[in-house]
């Protein structure tokens, strides 16, 4: 069973089961209405990565790793969606990012 189809197959099943880990997030995002503890900058961050993964598994073709990104990338665009209607600061910078620091006398 160690053949590259069955590989393949075992991995694509893994892909689906392991991706399972967003429904808490989501679900607890979307009960409290609230995003204020997730970064919005990661979430870029994980889709740039992931669209580099899919690119890189279409180059490859393989099956069980476009599955993994493609579910992976859903969620987060997903989750990014959410970040962004639930945050009530400032999405991508503190609020006193801006503000001149205090000089030493």
């Amino acid at each position: 069973m160690t053949d590259p189809a069955s590989v393949e197959m075992i991995m694509s099943i893994i892909a689906v089961v392991t991706n399972c880990h967003w429904i808490p997030q989501l679900t607890r995002m979307i009960k409290r209405k609230a995003s204020d503890d997730f970064s919005l900058w990661t979430t870029f961050i994980l889709i740039a990565n992931n669209l580099i993964f899919f690119a890189y598994a279409g180059y490859i073709s393989s099956i069980s790793l476009s599955i993994q990104t493609g579910i992976t990338l859903a969620m987060l665009l997903v989750f990014g969606g959410l970040i962004i209607r639930y945050r009530t600061t400032n999405l991508l910078f503190p609020n006193d990012w801006f503000k001149p620091s205090l000089q030493l006398q």
